[in-house]
């Protein structure tokens, strides 16, 4: 196998992995988010033994390995496929996008376990290949309707657990629309197979390919978009609002969990190999991947969490309130070709800022370049590198116009202080 050049614009996999700046970047999408301290551990030592060991969590739960040699890649994907962790080919791996609730089947507040409907979605995606056209950032959410769900995040097609006349069905909610569609579990691989469906045959008679599904909407209209997959059960039903990520201690049932992070989700492998032996010891011999930048470690008491979390030192994220939070990153220089800027040690210098220590979501995006990868979204404050120095955009993406050019770090620093003196607290 060789592995493949540098392609701009398209989610990188595991078996067509992307070229960066420190190697191949190889993507690993686990299922549902659950991964079992032993398949960690596993994933650890590969990243040592073929990379660099360092591994970004991706805000769509994924594991990233970095810096894996092209002559190493063959080997790398050898030893995972022997675990199960890499998918038949290239084109089923890209189609299973889909994101979970992260603690299906242990949230007691929790509707069902969505754990069987994700899989169930996942294989129709994988079994269908007239569904392998969909686009590579064209992706799927199942939320499971308990208070650690994954309402909130970005997806084109959305299933979300409600209960209606004491029965537990799906809203099926395209982008961020209101108006949504009301299926039964049962009916979820099938449902989400003839949106896919018509979103391909549209884009394919469209005088402009569609990225997303937000592009089908705005040419043909939600309701009728609905109805050409055959769903006529529609009601209204706005957003829930997004909670905050479960960092630190939470209990459950008999036990709890808990949730920690790595700095803009980069972690090592050692720290990927001790958190699995952990959870191997003192939980329940998994973890649970997140959108959040956080690992969940499931199956612990409070002084088995307490323990955790006094180890895991100030270096990691265990409170909601960590200014670290509120800073997405993109990897930077050296590890991202396209950066002229080292996005990490900057972004941890501006996490000091006063009004940066609340949660309040992400307000301040640091990327390399003005492709801004680690967010796609607006933000109050975004740094765009630009040949070693920055340029900063005001309420806005990293594409758009700046408002000031050439800024040093100090001078970038004095820049937000005085941007968010304007912001309320």
């Amino acid at each position: 196998m060789n592995a493949p050049s540098l392609i701009k614009g398209w989610c990188p996999g595991a078996l067509r992995p992307m070229e960066s700046g420190d190697g191949l970047l190889v993507r690993l999408r686990i299922t549902g988010g659950s991964l079992s301290a032993q398949k960690a551990q596993i994933i650890a030592n590969a990243a040592l033994l073929h990379g660099n060991g360092l591994i970004d969590l991706s805000g769509r739960a994924n594991l990233q390995l970095r810096g894996v040699g092209a002559s190493q890649w063959p080997h790398l994907i050898a030893d995972l496929s022997r675990h199960g962790l890499i998918d038949q080919d290239a084109e089923a791996e890209a189609v299973r996008n889909v994101m979970a609730s992260p603690l299906a089947g242990l949230d007691p507040s929790a509707l069902l376990d969505i754990r069987p409907v994700v899989k169930a979605l996942e294989a129709r995606l994988v079994s269908d290949s007239a569904l392998h056209a969909l686009p590579g950032k064209f992706g799927f959410l199942v939320d499971d309707g308990g208070r650690f769900g994954v309402f909130g995040q970005s997806a084109d097609i959305g299933f979300e657990a409600i209960k209606s006349n004491d029965e537990i069905l799906f809203a099926i909610r395209l982008g961020s629309s209101e108006t949504v569609a009301l299926i039964a579990p049962d009916q979820v691989a099938d449902s989400a197979a003839a949106l896919a469906k018509t979103f391909i045959k549209t884009s394919n008679k469209s005088d402009k390919s569609l990225k997303r599904i937000k592009d089908l909407i705005f040419l043909i209209g939600i309701k009728a978009l609905l109805h050409e997959a055959g769903l006529i059960r529609l009601i209204t039903l706005p957003p829930k609002l997004a909670t905050l990520p479960p960092f630190g201690f939470h209990p459950l049932d008999q036990t709890g969990f808990v949730g920690i992070g790595a700095p803009f989700g980069r972690w090592s492998a050692n720290n990927l190999t001790a958190l699995a032996d952990i959870a191997a010891k003192d939980g329940m011999g998994e973890l649970r991947l997140t959108p959040w930048r956080a690992i969940l470690v499931p199956g612990l008491d409070a002084k088995a969490a307490q323990s955790l979390i006094e180890k895991a030192g100030p270096e990691f994220i265990t409170q909601a309130s960590d200014p670290r939070l509120a800073i997405s990153a993109c990897p930077g220089m050296p590890a991202c070709r396209n950066a002229s800027v080292r996005t990490h040690e900057d972004a941890l210098a501006f996490a000091a800022l006063p009004s940066l220590s609340r949660p309040s979501g992400i307000r301040l995006h640091v990327s390399g370049c003005e492709k801004g990868c680690a967010n796609p979204t607006a933000t109050t404050a975004v740094l765009v590198g630009k040949n070693g120095l920055y340029d900063l955009v005001v309420n806005g993406k990293a594409s758009d116009p700046p408002r000031l050019f050439g800024l040093d770090k100090v001078a970038a620093e004095a820049a937000l202080k005085d941007l968010f003196k304007g912001v309320s607290r």
